[in-house]
């Protein structure tokens, strides 16, 4: 069985992770090929050959904000569908997997052009009112649904035809390769923390609004006394279109007079300083499955977290994790205090994340997941 994965944006984040690992974890058993945007890509094609995934990066135009950046979507978005189709026909796929969410939607038209079935994935649980009510009507072209969290389809349950066929898939954590007993190399910053004995408290996430991160600094104020104890650290990308998001919250952090909080850019591998982290952090203020918290879990870790998407029926408060309400930023520091001065709490919900990362959201399972929904939307007539 031969499936494409299209993915309208190439720039690394969650779901082209997901992607990623769902292709190699099929690999021999499905044969799965990406298709994602030139543009930005360099990261994603390195992952793709790292992990010996098949890709095609072709001349597919992203949206960006602004008129201009919208216009030109829509103005070659019926050029670049027609295209599709035809590398899709060429190929002789048996299944169309559109990724991302619900306004990605070439890879739905392409299909339909070139008669092969279409499963598309969603992955958001908050979008414009207009994009919801496309949407609607480009759902009766999909043949079934992946939903990549409770969350989602309870958000979508609505929207689309109820005789379609979906599925619930988390997004999964290869817990082999996230593996709390590996060594890895060391930064020479990070490195530092560890051996003065610091705790180190982070979170890998791209700085965007929806990330809340002003909450995660604010917190870190009312934790001030701590300041020769213990560490901050943000992980992620900053992007252009997010440029000003950032410099408020380092405008935030300089006049709070916060001297133990710092933002690091993303790496490729995420896991050495994941390992270096002795709470792991999550506010959000939407999510579906995400896959950072997952993979902290398999690193053992303790997790704080907003209630967000389906964090809290794998972070079970007192059990692996403490959850606390979006905003609540004193339940977030009373929480994140209660884990610094007790480390055998820490330790104790650290082992219990990784049972449960290794029996819920484990990348074998997710596979299989797949390969059912895949089988069973190639064959639905």
């Amino acid at each position: 069985m031969r499936v494409v994965n299209v993915i309208e944006e190439a720039r690394i984040g969650g779901p082209q992770i997901r992607n990623l690992k769902i292709a190699k974890a099929l690999k021999g058993k499905i044969d799965v090929t990406l298709v994602f945007p030139k543009e930005n890509s360099r990261a994603l094609k390195r992952q793709c050959n790292f992990l010996g995934v098949k890709y095609l990066s072709l001349s597919l135009t992203t949206i960006k904000r602004g008129l201009f950046g919208i216009l030109r979507y829509v103005f070659l978005f019926p050029f670049e569908v027609v295209m599709l189709a035809r590398i899709l026909k060429k190929n002789n796929f048996d299944l169309v997997h559109v990724s991302g969410g619900c306004w990605q939607s070439k890879g739905i038209f392409a299909a339909k052009l070139a008669r092969i079935k279409v499963i598309w994935e969603l992955n958001d649980t908050h979008s414009p009112a207009i994009v919801r009510k496309v949407f609607f009507f480009l759902s009766h072209l999909a043949n079934g649904f992946i939903f990549a969290s409770e969350k989602t389809k309870k958000y979508y349950r609505k929207l689309i035809p109820t005789k379609r066929k979906n599925f619930i898939i988390q997004s999964p954590v290869d817990i082999n390769l996230f593996n709390p007993n590996l060594n890895y190399p060391t930064e020479r910053f990070v490195d530092k923390i560890v051996k003065e004995k610091k705790i180190i408290i982070g979170t890998v996430s791209n700085i965007n609004p929806v990330k809340n991160l002003e909450m995660f600094v604010k917190a870190a104020k009312k934790l001030s006394f701590y300041s020769n104890k213990v560490v901050f650290m943000v992980v992620g990308r900053i992007y252009i279109s997010q440029k000003k998001y950032f410099k408020h919250l380092t405008y935030t952090i300089k006049s709070s007079a916060i001297k133990n909080f710092f933002f690091l850019n993303s790496r490729e591998d995420i896991r050495p300083l994941l390992k270096t982290m002795d709470i792991y952090v999550c506010t959000s203020k939407n999510e579906s499955s995400p896959l950072s918290v997952w993979e902290a879990m398999s690193m053992e870790k303790a997790i704080v977290s907003t209630n967000v998407g389906d964090v809290g029926k794998f972070v079970n408060d007192g059990v692996n994790g403490l959850i606390v309400k979006v905003g609540n930023i004193n339940n977030l520091a009373k929480s994140i205090k209660k884990l610094i001065e007790k480390p055998k709490l820490r330790k104790k919900f650290g082992k219990k994340s990784r049972q449960i990362a290794k029996n819920k959201l484990n990348i074998k399972i997710c596979g299989k997941l797949h390969s059912v929904a895949y089988k069973a939307i190639a064959s639905y007539n």
